[in-house]
């Protein structure tokens, strides 16, 4: 099922690893992100903020020499401000949820507008989803809030297409920078602070490529799994 894949935040992180293992497997991969560390032939940077909405509008990916199976992985995302609401930033929040709902929706939209017009293959979807879609968690609400609705434009796409399978990810508690900064919270903000900082300590944080690996897991296997609402803990390669 080797063919084209776009992915959004290749700079570092579960988007770095993901492209990383993509390009060794032979797929042809297009990053979106803000900065870039992927130097191979197979691979496109395009050098965009997505939670710039001049930028966000102009982005364009570039055409695919075939008509293989296209993928789009959205993965760019950001926790924001760890403060509950009424001590945040009015521009924060607006800049959170550009980075977490509307760039992946933009994203999405832009995607299948290409796909639709250049072949009739069967296409693939991840959006990488969290936990805090499924649960309020304090100080996290525009966080929460934008995950729960990256979920249900998830099962949209599900239900408007016949020939684009679409899945939403929630890859657990991994070891990246927003993890680190969960846990330099403020505990006067944000309770739980102590909890992330013990995940830490105890060895449960995934790693970005074991991450990515059971991602791609999904891509090559995707027939196997019933739901489109998938948690990465429960699957076992």
């Amino acid at each position: 099922m080797v063919g084209n894949v776009i992915i959004s935040g290749t700079g570092r992180g579960v988007g770095k690893a993901l492209a990383s293992i993509m390009l060794e497997k032979g797929y042809v991969v297009v990053g979106v992100s803000r900065q870039n560390h992927i130097s191979h032939p197979n691979f496109t940077f395009i050098k965009t903020d997505l939670s710039n909405e001049k930028k966000l509008l102009s982005l364009n990916f570039p055409g695919f020499k075939n008509n293989n199976h296209t993928i789009l992985v959205n993965n760019a995302g950001d926790i924001g401000e760890i403060k509950p609401l009424g001590k945040r930033k009015d521009n924060q929040i607006i800049l959170e949820y550009m980075a977490n709902i509307i760039a992946p929706t933009i994203i999405l939209n832009k995607f299948l507008k290409q796909v639709n017009k250049t072949s009739k293959t069967q296409h693939t979807v991840i959006n990488i989803s969290s936990g805090a879609a499924f649960r309020a968690i304090e100080s996290w609400s525009t966080y929460c809030a934008s995950k729960s609705a990256l979920k249900m434009l998830n099962s949209c796409v599900n239900e408007e297409f016949s020939d684009v399978k679409s899945f939403s990810i929630s890859p657990g508690i991994v070891d990246t920078d927003m993890q680190l900064k969960i846990r330099s919270a403020n505990k006067e903000t944000f309770s739980l602070v102590e909890n992330f900082k013990d995940y830490h300590r105890n060895g449960d944080l995934e790693t970005p490529d074991n991450v990515a690996k059971k991602i791609l897991y999904v891509i090559e296997n995707q027939d196997i799994f019933e739901s489109n609402e998938l948690t990465l803990r429960d699957i076992t390669i």
